[in-house]
């Protein structure tokens, strides 16, 4: 899918930040089938996250025209994208694949990640994406309100790497 050419990548900004924490709350919420939903408190908590990274950590994903915040990408620490959500009426429009060429452009030649193995739409994603999965476990129980089952946390660790892809 060619790169959408009606967007624009930034930092992160505060005039932003609002949009960004619905729009992040939305996918999730949507892609683990939970209820949707903006309490006051969890959107506290997502906000003063933001604010604890690195705004070169932070990509936003923004239609130039209306100003909507259409995706964004927590990449850290060089390798590790640690969050990539897209706004739920956007999703296959190729605005995940424009932040992650932005990251492995960023990169050092190799990305990893994680998702829900309850995600299907990521993992399918992901993989068309050449990520290649390397490990299953689970999230951290303590840094995820939204649930209390551990079976719900269970995740698989997917690695992208550029020089698999010079040698095939």
């Amino acid at each position: 899918m060619p790169a959408p050419n009606n967007i624009q990548l930034m930092g992160f900004a505060a005039e932003f930040a609002v949009d960004v924490v619905k729009m992040w709350r939305r996918s999730f919420q949507r892609a683990m089938g939970l209820e949707e939903h903006n309490r006051y408190g969890e959107l506290r908590g997502q906000l003063d996250y933001f604010l604890t990274l690195k705004k070169h950590y932070v990509r936003i994903a923004i239609q130039p025209e209306s100003s909507k915040v259409v995706g964004f990408m927590v990449l850290e620490d060089a390798f590790d994208v640690s969050q990539l959500y897209i706004d739920t009426d956007e999703q296959g429009k190729g605005y995940g694949s424009f932040l992650l060429n932005d990251a492995r452009q960023r990169c050092d030649g190799r990305l990893e990640l994680h998702t829900f193995q309850r995600n299907s739409r990521a993992q399918a994603f992901y993989l068309r994406q050449g990520f290649v999965e390397i490990a299953r476990g689970y999230a951290d129980l303590a840094s995820n309100p939204w649930t209390t089952n551990v079976n719900d946390l269970a995740d698989i660790q997917y690695r992208w790497d550029a020089s698999q892809l010079e040698e095939s």
